[in-house]
């Protein structure tokens, strides 16, 4: 990092100590809020019900595909995420008001997967529930790139940070992304293939990673 980067993100703080401060509250809050809405996943899950042993399996797998998947999958989805923002993260050197800002956001975002979960798992053939689902993550992916984006842009990263890392978040959460924009008009053509369609996201993101270290 030049030093025109450092000073621009200097303005951000008083001292070292009000920097690592302003800088442990935003990731202490965000662990936060990620953890309440993974927990609020489980908070919903039905409860198998029956008056013999074989009423309550047969419910449970009723149950499974609906329910018990989605919230697997919603789970992995804000657990990957969690993954990308600490990573993140540790690569910034300051706060600013724009990043506050734009984590917010993504928090906004965060805390309505278990919504769009609930609405996901109405039924499957409602073209509502995998077009929200979708609209949220791919938002959820788009303003981690905003947040990226904004911290090389403003002099928040650290100057020990290789110009690679950033193209690594950028590009994963672009492929992500990508692959929800697309389930969105197949959803609405056909719930359970927008559905399907979600599963292209592991290889997107392994195609792009690998994409990244070629070109690194």
């Amino acid at each position: 990092m030049s030093n025109e980067q450092l000073t621009s993100a200097d303005r951000y703080f008083t001292d070292e100590e009000d920097r690592r401060y302003s800088g442990d509250r935003l990731v202490f809050f965000s662990d936060a809020v990620i953890a309440i809405a993974m927990t609020l996943l489980a908070l919903e899950l039905p409860v198998p019900r029956g008056r013999t042993n074989a009423e309550v399996w047969r419910s449970f797998v009723d149950l499974l595909p609906a329910e018990y998947l989605n919230f697997v999958i919603s789970f992995a989805v804000i657990a990957v995420f969690w993954i990308a923002h600490h990573q993140f993260f540790r690569k910034i050197h300051a706060v600013s008001g724009g990043l506050r800002w734009l984590n917010i956001g993504w928090l906004f975002l965060v805390v309505l997967v278990p919504f769009a979960t609930r609405v996901n798992s109405a039924g499957d053939d409602l073209v509502l529930g995998p077009t929200l689902y979708a609209i949220v993550i791919c938002l959820l992916a788009v303003l981690l790139m905003l947040m990226a984006w904004h911290a090389g842009r403003a002099g928040l990263l650290r100057p020990d940070t290789p110009p690679h890392a950033m193209r690594q978040l950028l590009v994963g959460a672009g492929a992500a992304a990508l692959v929800f924009l697309v389930s969105i008009p197949v959803s609405v053509a056909s719930p359970s293939w927008g559905r399907t369609v979600w599963v292209l996201t592991i290889l997107a993101r392994l195609l792009a990673r690998r994409l990244v270290r070629r070109r690194g």
